[in-house]
């Protein structure tokens, strides 16, 4: 009896000691922390990561805003480093990926995006800064790399294009599924097919430079494949399709960036301005677009002319390169135009914010024509472009056929002025969206021509690229310099030309 009775007790706190040691674990996990979140969740959240919002430092480095203020910043050029932000995006890829392979078929849709995400991501920051880790990258919990080396822009854009076209590959035979937690197409995989085809002529338009150079990447027979097989490789060609976001006027989280807090719509703002870089390209081919997206100036208003608000010499925009204190006194004297505060800030719920569009392929197809790349009607493409970026802003269809009526606004044929007009009209189809993609065609094709002026602080020059984050030195160090010695001669400023746009 004396035994059993010491047993019962040893068996009764063997049992006391492992609920114990359990409830030490269950108390050691955060209680807030989600450790097996679904594919659904991930997929949200990678999104939101994605969205560029308009109006702000990144469209005023595109030249299409001014500010006349200091408080609030300025447009010198004196940016810093940039960001390699797309690595923790890229972690959630391959969480998303892990979830999703527990789903079977149902997750195979997400397997597909997943391979878009890759691309996506790793362009973003090769496009910014240069040489970025690639192959060893992401493999610190699973192979303890923590170091990883640098992979050269050619072979990192190789990868990004095979992942692209494996990505339509995959996505063509999930069609009939949907995904859920896409606020951008609710779930639709057709128009990511759509978007993920347009997003790599994007790729490959950027690289016009290397086109001739870097016969791996075979970027004429990859831009010719795309265009040349509608049906297995569909694009983006009308506005409907567009992958922007839109803002609503329920929820506070999701209110138009320029809605103000307290809800006032304060109509006479003269820190900002319109930049004249854009502003020249409207008045000089007469393009109704003014009227929608721009004031005239109080000058104009002024005048006594009752005609003032249909003219285009009524608009007017500040150079980028004015010292803030020049395009305040001309702010104050009412010779700039400010927005059209009735457009683009009726409600909460404002203007969509495209960060991929119809008129973009437009004017990329145009553009690859006016090359020589694939054949087709580059004048028809052009025509396409402006017609969808007109349409996007409600211009009406007679208004749009008049414009196209206009002596010079013809497109002028496959020479250096053609392309000049693909140009200068895809910048301003770029207007306050696609995030620095503006910017980006201009530092590959110096179209249009950027201003310059007193108040550039970058030693009279447009900035090339963003210097690496200070991080990549204190825990990658010997990397960055072996990448920073091959690709820029150990240099790392915002001036050193990347093999991108050499």
């Amino acid at each position: 009896m004396k035994s059993t009775k010491y047993i019962f007790i040893a068996g009764l706190a063997t049992l006391l000691l492992a609920g114990s040691c359990k409830k030490i674990e269950d108390l050691q996990q955060n209680p807030s922390a989600i450790y097996d979140p679904n594919a659904q969740l991930i997929f949200t959240g990678i999104l939101l990561n994605m969205n560029e919002s308009p109006w702000g430092t990144d469209q005023r480095n595109n030249q299409f805003m001014v500010i006349n203020e200091s408080y609030y910043g300025n447009q010198a050029y004196t940016w810093g480093t940039g960001s390699t932000a797309g690595y923790d995006q890229l972690r959630n890829v391959l969480q998303l990926e892990a979830q999703a392979a527990k789903l079977g078929d149902l997750g195979k849709p997400y397997l597909a995006l997943a391979k878009f995400f890759r691309a996506y991501f790793f362009v973003e920051m090769t496009q910014m800064l240069g040489d970025i880790p690639m192959k060893d990258a992401l493999k610190g919990r699973t192979e303890g790399v923590f170091q990883p080396a640098y992979d050269p822009q050619p072979d990192i854009y190789k990868q990004c294009l095979q992942w692209l076209e494996e990505a339509n590959a995959d996505i063509s035979t999930q069609l009939t599924q949907t995904v859920g937690g896409d606020f951008f197409y609710a779930g639709d995989l057709s128009k990511w097919q759509r978007f993920i085809n347009s997003y790599r002529l994007r790729v490959l338009i950027s690289l016009s430079k290397r086109a001739d150079d870097t016969p791996e990447l075979n970027v004429k027979q990859q831009f010719s494949t795309i265009i040349n097989n509608p049906s297995k490789y569909p694009l983006i060609l009308d506005n409907k399709d567009n992958f922007q976001l839109v803002y609503n006027s329920t929820t506070t989280s999701n209110y138009y960036p320029l809605w103000p807090s307290n809800g006032v719509v304060v109509k006479q703002d003269l820190r900002n301005n319109l930049g004249d870089t854009y502003m020249s390209i409207l008045t000089a081919t007469s393009d109704p677009r003014i009227f929608v997206v721009a004031n005239p100036t109080d000058s104009a208003k002024n005048s006594g002319d009752p005609a003032y608000a249909t003219k285009f010499t009524s608009f007017r925009g500040g150079k980028t390169g004015e010292l803030q204190t020049t395009l305040k006194a001309q702010a104050v004297a009412g010779k700039l135009s400010t927005i059209n505060f009735d457009y683009w800030q009726a409600s909460p719920a404002g203007i969509p914010n495209i960060m991929f569009g119809a008129a973009e392929t437009e004017f990329s197809i145009a553009e690859a024509v006016n090359r020589g790349w694939i054949s087709g009607d580059a004048a028809d493409h052009y025509k396409k472009g402006i017609t969808a970026s007109m349409k996007f802003y409600g211009v009406s269809l007679g208004d749009i056929a008049a414009y196209f009526l206009l002596p010079g606004n013809d497109y002028a044929g496959n020479n250096a002025s053609g392309l000049r007009q693909i140009l200068l009209q895809k910048y301003a189809a770029f207007f306050e969206n696609s995030g620095r993609q503006a910017y980006y065609n201009f530092r590959r094709t110096g179209t249009p021509v950027f201003d310059i002026g007193p108040a550039n602080g970058n030693n009279n020059q447009i900035p090339v690229r963003w210097p690496y984050p200070t991080s990549e030195y204190t825990t990658n160090e010997s990397n960055i310099k072996a990448s920073l010695q091959k690709q820029y001669a150990g240099s790392d400023t915002r001036n050193d030309v990347m093999w991108l746009i050499k």
